[in-house]
């Protein structure tokens, strides 16, 4: 019997009644051969570089804003909610252990932003207000679990492979911020109509950002299913053998 990829999925324990289907994102990757393992981030997390030591893989998952002093944004801003800086602190730290030692990553949504706030990229702080001719690219909890506008997924990249499609697919969204300058070496993977940067990644490295949700779409969108499979496979490949796990 094959191991099964351990993989961290970071989250807040604060927001759990808010966002609705977390739960659907442990499902999708035992779905997808792996073992999820829950780490809260709505505290300080001391141990994290040693947790995430110990994974075959990371998700970095969507919730609040980003603390806008991370790239040079306005601390004031009224459209600004739901930052928490003990979770920055702890998921910025886990993707650079979890890319010192090569880990696959996978983030979504507000965990996009936040990679590429890590590589010195910057948000677009409220997309309705500073982005006024956008696509509707937020509704409600509840909708995630239809697609609401189309993405482009460019051909050759590694979010193309994990999804295994290339050109354009149907999505579900629920992000009031966006990236606006690319961290680098950053590059974008996905794009929607409006021009916005939808899927982000690292080149060279197993390191996938996407705007939308596949945690919530994975049982009834086949692209969402393959990119926790994709992913869940490169986690595969880095697990040491271990008797103990097989």
């Amino acid at each position: 019997m094959s191991p099964s990829p351990i993989i961290g999925i970071t989250y807040s324990s604060s927001e759990l009644d808010e966002f609705l289907h977390w739960r659907r994102m442990f499902h999708g990757i035992v779905s997808a051969g792996a073992t999820p393992v829950a780490i809260d981030c709505s505290v300080p997390v001391p141990g994290i570089a040693s947790l995430v030591g110990r994974l075959d893989g990371l998700v970095v998952s969507g919730g609040g804003d980003v603390a806008p002093e991370l790239y040079g944004g306005d601390p004031a801003d009224p459209e600004v909610r739901g930052v928490n800086v003990h979770r920055d602190t702890a998921e910025l730290t886990a993707i650079e252990v979890a890319r010192a030692l090569a880990l696959p990553i996978l983030t979504i949504c507000r965990g996009t932003q936040l990679l590429n706030v890590a590589l010195g990229g910057t948000l677009i702080a409220d997309i309705r207000r500073d982005r006024p001719d956008a696509l509707q690219h937020r509704l409600t909890e509840e909708a995630l679990v239809a697609p609401l506008h189309a993405v482009t997924i460019s051909s050759g990249s590694r979010l193309a492979r994990w999804t295994g499609r290339d050109g354009r697919i149907d999505v579900n969204s629920q992000h009031h911020q966006g990236i606006a300058v690319l961290g680098s070496p950053l590059a974008a993977s996905a794009t929607s109509d409006d021009g916005l940067v939808e899927g982000i990644e690292i080149p060279g490295e197993s390191v996938v950002g996407v705007q939308w949700h596949p945690e919530v779409l994975w049982s009834t969108e086949e692209h969402a299913s393959r990119l926790l499979a994709g992913f869940t496979e490169e986690c595969l490949a880095v697990v040491a053998p271990d008797p103990a796990r097989s």
